[in-house]
């Protein structure tokens, strides 16, 4: 999503970008809360989440070039 968003603005897509950033907020708020909640010393609610942030940067700077 970051990379679509990034695309969009440097297009001028201003509107589009704007709601991209609020669903992106809106998702890991909702995530943040949810995690946070429910957390009650469950170590492998943890490490998912960790393991999906750290798969998620790696996929996205694999596909991107620098």
């Amino acid at each position: 999503m970051a990379t679509q968003r990034t695309y969009w603005i440097s297009k001028g897509r201003s509107r589009a970008a704007a709601l991209l950033v609020f669903f992106e907020s809106f998702v890991a708020m909702f995530v943040i809360y949810q995690v946070a909640t429910n957390l009650n010393n469950n170590f492998l609610l943890i490490a998912v989440y960790s393991v999906g942030n750290a798969i998620g940067t790696y996929v996205n700077l694999e596909k991107v070039p620098f």
